[in-house]
C-alpha cells in the first residue's frame, strides 16, 4: 500500500508515474477492449462498475494507470492469482485496449480529473480497490456465513414457490428463493436445493407470473456460503447446458450460465449426475464467455453424460480457477475429470477422477483449445481415441506447468499427460502414471504430437503399445526440445526411447536411458533429423548439467529464455522479470537424481533414480 498525506509529494510522484507511463504507452482501442472486457465482466462489471463492494469499480480510472495494473497483474509483479489467470496470454496491445474501454467508461471510482490513484490496496478477496477517487462510494461487507441462510425446518411451501421453506430464503416470497444479505452484489447459496433452485426454481407452478425468470437467475451471481451434501437430489439436473439440440458446437454458450460462482472454499459433497444422452454435463453444464467458475472443491462426484462431461463444467468458454475434484466421470465424446470441453481458461486447479470415455478423454479435461496454467490429475483413465492422463485432445491450445500421475488406457493416440497435441504447446510439465494403447500411437508423455511443441517436458512412467510406441510421443512431427525418458517401453513395431514414429519431426536436447526403457534407439524410424536425441547416462547426467556449468551457456545462445526459465504468470511469454536464476526451469538437483521441473504445481517432483 502507498500512502502519500502530503500534497506536493503526492503530485510530484504523480508526474513522475505520468512520465514512466508514457515512455512505454501506445493508446488502445476502445472498440476492441469492449470484446476483450467479456472476460472481466464476472468481477467487475461488463462497464468496469462493479456491483460488488468485494471488487474495485475501475470504469473511468486513468487510462495509464489500468494499463499499468494490468501488466503488473499478468505479469506477477502484482500478486493475484485471480487477476493473472483472467488475462493469461493476453498481449500489451489487448491490455492497452482493455484500458482504453474501462477509462471511457463512466463510473464512480475517479473523479472527473481522472487523477491517478495512488492509493490502491489489495482487499481481502486480492482484488484491487481503487480507493483514492473522491467519489468512491464502496465500502466493504461482512463476508456471509450460515447464520444467514434458512432457520425454518418446516417441509411447507407457504409460497406456493416449488421451494420448501427450509430451503427458501424468501419463504413468504414466491418470486425469491435466495438473498443478497450484504449487498455484494452475489446471491447466497446455503443448500444444494437452492443451487438446483437457480435451473428450476417455480418449475411445475401455473398461473402465477414471476419477476424472477429463468434468464434472471440464470444471469446472477452466486456463492456458496457452508459446505453443502448433494445427496437429496438423486439426478442433479445441470445448471446451463447445450440447447435442444444438446449440441454445444452449434450452440456454443447461447444456453450456458451467464452468472459466476465462487465456492469460496466451500465442498459440495456427493453430487450425481445422470444425463446419458445429453450434452453439456457437469455441476454447471455450460459457462459463457466472461463468467468464472471458482474456489470449489467437489467431493465424491458420479457425473454421467453423453458429449462436453466434467464434474466441475461440461463445457467451459469461460474461466476456471481454484477448483478441485474426486469421484468418477463417464461418457462418450470430451470428457474429463474436471471439465469436459474447455474453450477458456483452467488454472491452480485439480482432479482426482476416475474417468471412462470413447473419444478426447482426459483426466483433467477432454477436449480442449485454449489454456491450462498449473493444474493436475491423479486419477485413472480409460478410452478409445484421444486419451491422456491430463489432457485427450490438446488442439491449438497450452498446457503449461501441468502434470499427470495417473494410469492411462486406450486404443489409439494415448498418452500419459496427453493423448493427441495438434498444433499446440505443451512445457514444463511431466507425466508419471503408466500407459497402455492397444492400437497406434502410444507415448508416456503424449500420445500422437502433430505439428505441436513438447519442451521441458519429462516421463518416468512405463508405455506400452502395439506400433509407434515412444518414451515420450509415439509419433512425433514437431518439435520434442529439453525433454527425457526413463520409464520402460515396449511394443511391436515402430518403438523407440524417445519417439516410436519420428515423421520427420525435429528432436533436440532430448534424452532417453537405455537400459531403463530397454530402448537401444531414440527412434523407430530414421525420418527426421535425431541428432539432437542423445542416451542418457545418469553417472554423468549429461542431461541439462556439467560440471564446468557450459550447459546453460550454450542453451542461453541456441534458444529464448521462453526455453529455460518458468513462466510463472502463464502469460505464454517469460518476461524480464521472470528471468532469474531462482526461475530456472530445471532443478539440475543432485549427481544421483534426475533432474526435475521447479514449474509444475507443488514445486519438484521428488522423483529419484
Amino acid at each position: 500500500m502507498i500512502k502519500i498525506s502530503n500534497t506536493r509529494a503526492l503530485l510530484t510522484v504523480t508526474i513522475l508515474l505520468l512520465v514512466a507511463f508514457s515512455q512505454a504507452f501506445a493508446k488502445g482501442d476502445s472498440k476492441r477492449g469492449q470484446q476483450l472486457s467479456r472476460d472481466c465482466a464476472a468481477c467487475h462489471g461488463a462497464d468496469g462498475n462493479s456491483p460488488s463492494p468485494a471488487f474495485p469499480i475501475i470504469a473511468g480510472q486513468h487510462e495509464q494507470y489500468i494499463y499499468s495494473a494490468l501488466q503488473a497483474y499478468r505479469d506477477r509483479r502484482r500478486d493475484n492469482a485471480i487477476m493473472s489467470a483472467t488475462i493469461i496470454g493476453l498481449s500489451d496491445q489487448q491490455l492497452q485496449d482493455l484500458a482504453a474501454w474501462f477509462s471511457s467508461q463512466s463510473g464512480l471510482g475517479v473523479s472527473s480529473s481522472n487523477a491517478i490513484d495512488l492509493n490502491a490496496v489489495e482487499t481481502a478477496s486480492g482484488a484491487l480497490l481503487a480507493e483514492g477517487g473522491s467519489d468512491v462510494r464502496q465500502k466493504f461487507a461482512a463476508l456471509p456465513d450460515e447464520s444467514q441462510c434458512p432457520s425454518n425446518f418446516s417441509d411447507e411451501d407457504t409460497d406456493g414457490d416449488g421451494l420448501q421453506d427450509q430451503f427458501d430464503a424468501a419463504p413468504k416470497d414466491s418470486d425469491e428463493f435466495v438473498l443478497d444479505t450484504n449487498g455484494d452484489g452475489r446471491f447466497e447459496i446455503c443448500n444444494i436445493q437452492q443451487l438446483q433452485a437457480i435451473l428450476t426454481f417455480r418449475e411445475g407452478i401455473e398461473n402465477l407470473s414471476s419477476s424472477l425468470s429463468l434468464e434472471k437467475r440464470m444471469s446472477r451471481d452466486y456463492e456458496l456460503v457452508r459446505d453443502i451434501d448433494a445427496s437429496s437430489i438423486k439426478k442433479f439436473l445441470p445448471i446451463g447446458n447445450c440447447g435442444p439440440t444438446g449440441n454445444c458446437m452449434k450452440a456454443f454458450d447461447e444456453f450456458g450460465f451467464k452468472g459466476s460462482f465462487d465456492g469460496r472454499g466451500h465442498v459440495i459433497s456427493n453430487l450425481k449426475i445422470n444425463a446419458p444422452e445429453s450434452g453439456g454435463v457437469g455441476l454447471f453444464g455450460v459457462i459463457s464467455r466472461g463468467k468464472m467458475v471458482r474456489n470449489i472443491e467437489i467431493r465424491n462426484a458420479d457425473v454421467l453424460g453423453s458429449a462436453g462431461t466434467g464434474s466441475v463444467v461440461g463445457v467451459n468458454f469461460g474461466t476456471i480457477f481454484n477448483c478441485h475434484v474426486t469421484g468418477k466421470v463417464q461418457g462418450m465424446n470430451a470428457i474429463g475429470g474436471l471439465v469436459g470441453a474447455n474453450a477458456g481458461n483452467i488454472s491452480y486447479s485439480h482432479a482426482s477422477v476416475k474417468v471412462i470415455g470413447k473419444f478426447a478423454v482426459g483426466g483433467l479435461v477432454g477436449d480442449q483449445n485454449k489454456n491450462i496454467f498449473s493444474s493436475y490429475a491423479t486419477g485413472d483413465v480409460k478410452g478409445e481415441q484421444g486419451v491422456g492422463g491430463l489432457v485427450g485432445l490438446n488442439t491449438r491450445g497450452r498446457v503449461v506447468s501441468s502434470y499427470a500421475s495417473g494410469d492411462v488406457n486406450g486404443d489409439e493416440n494415448v498418452g500419459g499427460l496427453v493423448g493427441v497435441n495438434t498444433d499446440a504447446l505443451l512445457t514444463n510439465s511431466y507425466a508419471s502414471g503408466s500407459v497402455i494403447g492397444t492400437k497406434v500411437n502410444a507415448g508416456a508423455l503424449v500420445g500422437f504430437n502433430s505439428n505441436s511443441r513438447i519442451v521441458n517436458a519429462y516421463s518416468i512412467g512405463s508405455v506400452e503399445g502395439n506400433t509407434a510406441v515412444g518414451g515420450i510421443t509415439g509419433t512425433n512431427n514437431g518439435l520434442v526440445f529439453q525433454a527425457y525418458a526413463i520409464g520402460a517401453v515396449k511394443g511391436n513395431l515402430d518403438v523407440g526411447g524417445v519417439v516410436g514414429k519420428n515423421a520427420e519431426g525435429d528432436i533436440r536436447s532430448s534424452y532417453w536411458d537405455s537400459m531403463t526403457t530397454s530402448q537401444m534407439q531414440p527412434s523407430g524410424t530414421i525420418e527426421g533429423d535425431l541428432s539432437g536425441a542423445k542416451e542418457l547416462q545418469i553417472e554423468a547426467l549429461s542431461l541439462l548439467k556439467d560440471n564446468d556449468s557450459t550447459w546453460l551457456d550454450t542453451l542461453k545462445a541456441d534458444a529464448s529464455p521462453d526455453d529455460y526459465y518458468c513462466d510463472t504468470d502463464g502469460s505464454g511469454k517469460v518476461e524480464t522479470f521472470e528471468q532469474n536464476e531462482q526461475n530456472f526451469s530445471w532443478d539440475l538437483r543432485l549427481s544421483s537424481q534426475l533432474p526435475a521441473l521447479r514449474c509444475t504445481p507443488g514445486g519438484v517432483f521428488q522423483q529419484h533414480r
